[in-house]
């Protein structure tokens, strides 16, 4: 029985990462934690809910820390425990974020600052930081979504950061760039998580992102989660870009509430 390639020569290996938002069961961080081991990562998970982190850096193989995103000095202390202990930082996911679901004229200044700290705020620390570790090069991913570049109700608040967010990308993959360092988004699009649960259970809501994702289908954690290990491996010569993993929505639209039916 021939040997899978891909056990034989990871794609990974060796490499440390930091995945910082890994803290809910069937998440994209966890599904990117358990396919960067896979591949022969040393990762580690952060989450400002440590418990969290802790359960999940343990099925599959990863440590945990706790940290913030929104508290810069958390941040940095984070990335030195990182590299204390293992000498060198190769990679950064951050996917941690804030969602909210509200109409321009039910937004408040409170629900707009909460987005823009861990959607634009929290990661441009966590890429300083980061990128001051990564001495011989390195890949940051930071975690968007289809929101920042489709419409649909109640995504001013969510869709504007995370748009403000893959702006914050490119700027810095330019100025990085001499060092070695990529920096890219990743862009899923509605996917089946602890985040979504509720609106999933609304009569027809996942069969109208169907209809607009020309691949028939919405994605799974686990395709989100192999994008990133594309962009963490050395096989990667992308930067400043934005990678979408949503079956195709882009080049239709996201659907409006009253199409929402059974």
């Amino acid at each position: 029985m021939l040997k899978d390639p891909m056990l034989k020569n990871p794609m990974l290996e060796n490499k440390v990462a930091l995945i910082i938002g890994a803290s809910t069961a069937g998440g994209i961080g966890e599904a990117t934690a358990r396919l960067f081991v896979h591949e022969g990562a040393k990762v580690v998970v952060s989450a400002r809910r440590l418990k969290e982190a802790q359960g999940i850096a343990a099925g599959v193989g990863a440590e945990a820390l706790a940290c913030d995103l929104t508290d810069e000095s958390q941040v940095e202390t984070l990335m030195q425990a990182v590299f204390a202990k293992h000498q060198r930082l190769d990679t950064l996911v951050i996917v941690a974020g804030a969602h909210a679901s509200q109409s321009v004229d039910q937004l408040t200044r409170e629900t707009l600052l909460r987005c823009f700290e861990l959607n634009v705020i929290g990661p441009a620390a966590a890429i300083k930081h980061a990128a001051r570790l990564m001495h011989g090069g390195g890949s940051i991913i930071y975690v968007s979504s289809a929101a920042a570049e489709l419409n649909t109700f109640g995504v001013a608040a969510y869709g504007s950061t995370k748009a403000a967010g893959e702006r914050l990308v490119e700027v810095a993959a330019l100025e990085y760039a001499a060092r070695g360092i990529r920096v890219n988004t990743l862009q899923p699009g509605m996917l089946v998580t602890a985040m979504s649960e509720a609106a999933m259970k609304r009569p027809g809501f996942q069969r109208a992102f169907e209809r607009e994702t020309p691949l028939g289908r919405l994605a799974t954690v686990s395709e989100v989660a192999a994008a990133a290990a594309w962009l963490a491996s050395d096989g990667c010569y992308t930067t400043g870009d934005r990678i979408r993993v949503a079956g195709g929505v882009h080049l239709r639209r996201h659907p409006m509430p009253d199409e929402f039916q059974p």
